[in-house]
């Protein structure tokens, strides 16, 4: 009984009204800041935007950290003590029908942040059918809107603007790879932020669901790819498509795939090689001049 009642206040901590009150979560207009166990949560869109209604609160599942139902998509920040000037927003996946953060987000973010990175773990809305395997305008838009928004405040948040990447887990790989893809053919919103660059410098693709119809050209972002050989959910030949393709096209790319570690790994799975690739995709951002030593904010 005692564990119910710890899942029932979890829950209501993630999603009750304290959290979405009748202003929603802050808009970087001025608002106070609301927080979630010391971490920043921002709301990605303004008030009145068409679609999303900060009324409506974010469901989870008791105390596995996934959740749907997102009406008020949202960043939480994971800062550094000492920001190096490298930013990533985090796509968790969940087949487009929940967002697994506890798996994919917060345990990333944590080894990151270690690393000098800023992390922006993003709540993006989910389409209408769940396991529609495709990105929906709303979806792609969210993604993009939140690279927007870590550049219009790069100052505040102590980043370099041009030092802004995307990460994605499954499909969350999936949504981040089609921002990679697409974010020169789509323009979202009328406001200041909207009018910044949307593309993202590189590409963190884990175990993405990576479609066979994905477009690249010369100036889709470099890429650092992660994969399972035995992951039984989605076909390793996907990441080792898309970095094939990415290098047919002159695009810098990176493929590591593991002996074991399956689905879902995350950070890396326990007793599996998978637990290697934040080390390795450190070092690949090193070389690529994508992250240096740390400084102060």
């Amino acid at each position: 009984m005692k564990s119910i009642i710890q899942c029932v206040l979890i829950l209501t901590l993630l999603t009750g009204r304290t959290l979405f009150a009748s202003t929603g979560l802050i808009d970087l207009q001025g608002q106070p800041v609301d927080t979630v166990k010391n971490l920043s949560v921002i709301a990605i869109w303004p008030p009145n935007t068409e679609g999303i209604d900060p009324s409506i609160p974010e469901k989870a599942k008791p105390c596995n950290k996934r959740f749907f139902d997102i009406h008020n998509p949202n960043i939480t920040v994971y800062k550094p003590e000492k920001p190096n000037g490298t930013a990533i927003v985090l796509c968790a996946g969940g087949g487009y029908a929940y967002i697994a953060t506890g798996v994919e987000g917060g345990p990333t973010a944590e080894k990151l942040i270690a690393a000098g990175i800023t992390v922006f773990v993003l709540k993006y809305r989910l389409p209408a059918e769940p396991g529609r395997y495709h990105v929906d305008p709303a979806t792609l838009s969210d993604a993009l809107r939140a690279i927007q928004l870590v550049r219009y405040h790069a100052g505040r948040f102590g980043i370099d603007p041009g030092k802004v990447g995307i990460m994605g887990f499954s499909a969350g790989g999936h949504l981040a790879s089609m921002a990679g893809a697409l974010y020169s053919q789509y323009h979202f919103g009328f406001d200041s932020i909207a009018a910044v660059n949307s593309r993202p410098d590189f590409m963190v693709l884990i175990y993405a669901v990576i479609p066979e119809s994905v477009r690249v050209n010369e100036e889709t972002p470099p890429a650092f790819l992660v994969h399972a050989k035995d992951d039984s959910s989605v076909a390793v030949g996907k990441s080792i498509a898309m970095h094939d393709l990415l290098t047919s096209h002159g695009v810098k790319s990176e493929l590591k795939l593991y002996e074991t570690g399956g689905h879902g790994f995350g950070p890396g799975r326990e007793n599996t090689d998978s637990m290697q690739w934040p080390d390795a995709f450190l070092d690949w951002l090193r070389n690529a001049n994508f992250l240096s030593e740390n400084r102060e904010p």
